[in-house]
């Protein structure tokens, strides 16, 4: 064979050689790519504020913050590895953004961080592969694949500047000349900076560093109602359970109104329905350490939240006997002072991969109880559901307790009919409705040895596909009240009633009246008969109640 048809066929079936590139081209390509390829929900949401005029000043300034962000570390050969990491945080959000509808800021973020390896998993898909085949493989491979033209230090020094230096000023006078159109457009529209990729993860990133900068450097631990102690007295002592719900929103309870009969077992109870009220937060990060603090919603900090008495130190230092049982990703800190009994998991038979129905809350609790008693003093207890967490709605009810049916069976929930998702969604509710009668059916068992009752309060509700937005976690300036607005419900043991001369009628006008989770720390602590000049009245449901009792009304 000639020598010039080997080399001919050699050619022909080589691998393409490697393009030469300069650092700033692959800085200015990477900006592009980010921009128009991973910001898709950006770029619908700027064109629907008018059109063309609106939308090409807010993504020319999303491009010049994307060359920023793209030449930020684009030095020597950490540059692929700047630019691969941008890809992988556009990649995941906008995926994330897509399929639940969610903004990604600093809560969203938070919650992602605290989200344990079940829960993680359950976000997980094999549809997901196509989608990072496209949008992570490919650019990587771009970015293997091509290579950096060598130049002197000094040349790529004055280049590196150069773009940053003339990327700002851009973007300078861009803010300067269309300030009239940015002003309107961002303050009325404050979530297209929780939708632009990826100064939106950068950011949160950046805001949530500070929040824990600022946390650890927390100059001592604050302590908070010092001055409480238990209320002496004769009979039996309290003994309250709260069972902390999750992701469950308040119109999807039969006993609220809901058009299905979710809830069959507690509409036979007499209950204190209080009905909807307003959740801390939108995520159980923020809500769970709220509903135990002293803080309210509006002056909400996480970090005083968590390095300062919250209810259950207040509690146990007066003298109550406090335990907490948890079935979800943790208290947030709320439980790490008091005790923590994991003892109703050492013997279930029911659960899978470490993920047990929220049924076994219960197992030996009675003994537990039984066990924890000490002459006159109260005992509170918390059980920390795994509720209605989603997108696996289907995995938290039991097959007896599946009514409505098909459920959605699919992670990626946009793929499901929404009648399925809400069947699935529903059902736990269900699962939820069998735990409180339980939980109800064994304080009665314990009424002769203890003055029995019962809270139930969910920490935040779920979006199920309403105007495309799924899960939970929406910043809760712009949240739905599907995420916002959760049910509360009481139960008293007629010998609770008496002996306390509670005035239920009372109870439950203040607690609508009070409406949100605030009203919990200095409630709570009422409830347990304790005093304090720290409970405030107006957050206080028992306040001016211990009157003549009333007979509880039926939810039916």
């Amino acid at each position: 064979m000639p020598a010039n048809t080997v080399l001919a066929i050699k050619h022909t079936l080589s691998f393409p050689k490697r393009p030469a590139v300069s650092r700033g081209f692959s800085t200015l390509a990477m900006a592009v790519l980010l921009t128009l390829a991973y910001n898709q929900i950006f770029v619908r949401s700027v064109w629907s504020l008018g059109g063309w005029s609106q939308a090409w000043p807010l993504l020319s300034l999303l491009f010049l913050v994307n060359v920023l962000l793209c030449q930020l570390l684009s030095i020597g050969k950490i540059q692929k590895i700047w630019l691969f990491a941008l890809v992988i945080i556009a990649a995941a959000s906008q995926y994330f953004m897509q399929q639940y509808g969610v903004l990604i800021d600093k809560g969203m973020l938070q919650n992602a961080l605290e989200t344990d390896n079940h829960e993680a998993m359950g976000l997980l898909n094999i549809a997901m592969l196509p989608y990072f085949s496209y949008y992570l493989l490919l650019p990587g491979a771009f970015l293997l694949w091509t290579k950096h033209r060598p130049q002197s230090l000094k040349r790529g020094v004055l280049h590196y500047l150069a773009i940053m230096m003339v990327s700002t000023l851009l973007a300078t006078v861009l803010v300067v000349s269309q300030y009239q159109n940015f002003a309107p457009a961002l303050r009325e529209h404050r979530d297209l900076k929780h939708q632009a990729v990826p100064f939106n993860a950068i950011n949160a990133a950046i805001g949530l560093l500070k929040s824990n900068t600022a946390q650890s450097n927390t100059i001592e631990f604050q302590h908070y109602a010092e001055d409480a102690r238990l209320i002496t007295g004769v009979g039996k002592p309290q003994l309250v359970i709260m069972v902390l719900g999750e992701t469950v929103r308040a119109d999807h309870l039969g006993i609220n109104g809901y058009h299905r009969n979710t809830t069959p077992k507690l509409a036979q109870r007499k209950l204190l329905n209080v009905g909807a009220i307003s959740s801390c937060g939108t995520a159980t990060a923020v809500s769970v350490p709220c509903m135990f603090s002293y803080l309210n919603q509006q002056n909400y900090n996480d970090g005083l939240a968590k390095n300062s008495d919250n209810l259950l130190d207040v509690l146990q230092r007066s003298g109550v006997t406090v335990i907490w049982r948890d079935n979800n990703s943790g208290c947030k800190g709320m439980c790490d002072r008091v005790t923590q009994d994991k003892s109703f998991t050492t013997e279930a038979t029911d659960c899978n991969d470490g993920e047990c129905p929220d049924s076994n809350l219960l197992n030996h609790l009675k003994d537990t109880i039984l066990k924890a008693k000490s002459g006159a003093k109260p005992i509170f207890i918390v059980l920390h559901q795994q509720g209605n967490h989603g997108p696996e709605y289907y995995k938290r009810s039991l097959d007896n307790q599946k009514l409505f049916l098909p459920e959605c069976k699919n992670n990626l929930l946009n793929q499901c009919l929404p009648e399925h998702i809400i069947n699935a969604y529903d059902n736990a509710i269900v699962a939820t409705d069998e735990l409180l009668n339980n939980t109800i059916n064994l304080l009665e068992d314990l009424s002769t040895d203890f003055n029995t009752s019962m809270l139930y309060v969910s920490d935040h509700g779920e979006s199920l596909g309403e105007n495309g937005v799924y899960l939970h976690g929406l910043p809760y300036w712009m949240a739905p009240e599907s995420q916002t607005r959760v049910p509360m419900l009481m139960w008293f043991s007629p010998q609770t009633i008496e002996q306390n001369t509670f005035n239920t009628n009372c109870i439950l006008q203040n607690a609508k009246q009070a409406g949100s989770h605030d009203m919990l720390f200095d409630s709570l602590l009422s409830w347990m008969q304790l005093e304090s000049t720290a409970i405030r009245p107006e957050q206080d449901l028992f306040s001016r109640c211990a009157a003549a009792q009333e007979p509880q009304r039926s939810t039916k």
